[in-house]
């Protein structure tokens, strides 16, 4: 969440309950240097520190200036993997005992395996660096908690949002695009022709790419997290488009209709079942969406961009209420010093 003088500005931490109380004391408490408060909501809120979270729950928020002052601000390394299109792994010291690893310090590594440090050497320094090595070699990168004998680190993967490439400009894309972009995802409606209609229907949501469907394949290379939807409505040009993207890297392939429709065009493209291979069939997804028993296009947009989100984030979508006392997040993954491996390719600070 980013803030200034009282005023929340962007983003948040909860669904409302510490906002304010942030944006009123966050400044004070952070005058000197960057200070990690805890917000119990079991506790009643006093005058030396903010709590209360509303929800029964305990949220240790770390508070800090902003900056884009330096390659290891967090605003900084975020800007420049949206820019770019690539990953970053920010480290930051929330606990410590380590006068080389204060509270508020950070270990960034970039895209290109450089690293980059703030306030930060030593022994922890070593373990945030080989922890954030192993989470940029991995395909999916998750946030985990590093734990060094005298001090605690968050590490995050940061990565660009999904991208959604829509095939068809119809009427009943909008209510897609609108939900894709509600959610965070870019969006780009790839059309054939360049109809005014067209382009008012999209030009408050999405970029608008018009060409054929083979020249969309370097958009959708350019993107670090490419999905789809073929929604056209026009049979040979839906077939085109799923021949496209199963020879990109898109990792969701929706196709509106019904299941026949779309094995028809697998027939047709790939004559000898051995020719799609497993891993391919496994990123269509005919009929597009999760059974929400949608009818109208609004539904339906709603389905498909769930299907999406369950996907890309390894999901089950079955309803929260059948899980029990399970918690609602996933828990955060705990790596502590002595189980890293050794330091790789990212050298020394």
């Amino acid at each position: 969440m980013l803030f200034s003088s009282g005023q929340v500005l962007a983003g948040s931490v909860s669904g409302g309950c510490l906002e304010a109380g942030i944006a009123r004391k966050g400044p004070w408490l952070a005058r000197e240097r960057p200070k990690c408060i805890r917000f119990d909501g079991r506790a009643e809120e006093d005058d030396e520190s903010p709590r209360g979270t509303g929800c029964d729950g305990v949220v240790d928020i770390l508070l800090e200036r902003a900056s884009f002052a330096t390659p290891t601000s967090s605003l900084t390394v975020i800007e420049d993997c949206l820019r770019q299109e690539r990953r970053a792994v920010i480290a930051t010291v929330f606990s410590s005992r380590d006068p080389l690893a204060p509270v508020g310090a950070r270990l960034v590594l970039d895209g290109d395996g450089k690293l980059s440090t703030e306030s930060l050497s030593g022994s922890t320094w070593a373990a945030l660096a080989r922890a954030a090595e192993l989470a940029s070699s991995e395909p999916r990168g998750r946030p985990r908690l590093i734990s060094t004998p005298n001090c605690q680190a968050l590490l995050e993967v940061i990565e660009p949002p999904p991208h959604l490439f829509v095939f068809g400009a119809g009427p009943d894309v909008l209510p897609l695009v609108e939900f894709a972009e509600a959610v965070g995802f870019g969006v780009t409606v790839c059309d054939t022709s360049a109809r005014i209609q067209v382009r008012e229907r999209f030009a408050r949501h999405a970029e608008l790419y018009i060409g054929s469907v083979e020249t969309s394949a370097a958009l959708i290379a350019s993107r670090r997290t490419p999905v789809a939807v073929v929604m056209s409505h026009h049979y040979p040009t839906d077939r085109r488009a799923l021949q496209m993207l199963l020879e990109s890297k898109a990792s969701y392939i929706g196709m509106l209709g019904p299941l026949r429709r779309t094995e028809r065009m697998l027939d047709e493209l790939f004559p000898a079942a051995e020719q799609l291979s497993a891993r391919d069939r496994s990123r269509i997804h005919a009929p597009l969406g999760l059974d929400l028993g949608a009818e109208n296009p609004a539904q339906i947009a709603l389905s498909a961009v769930a299907e999406i989100q369950a996907v890309l984030s390894q999901a089950s979508a079955v309803p929260l209420s059948q899980r029990g006392a399970q918690p609602i997040h996933r828990p955060l993954s705990e790596l502590s010093a002595s189980t890293l491996p050794e330091l790789g390719k990212t050298g020394t600070a």
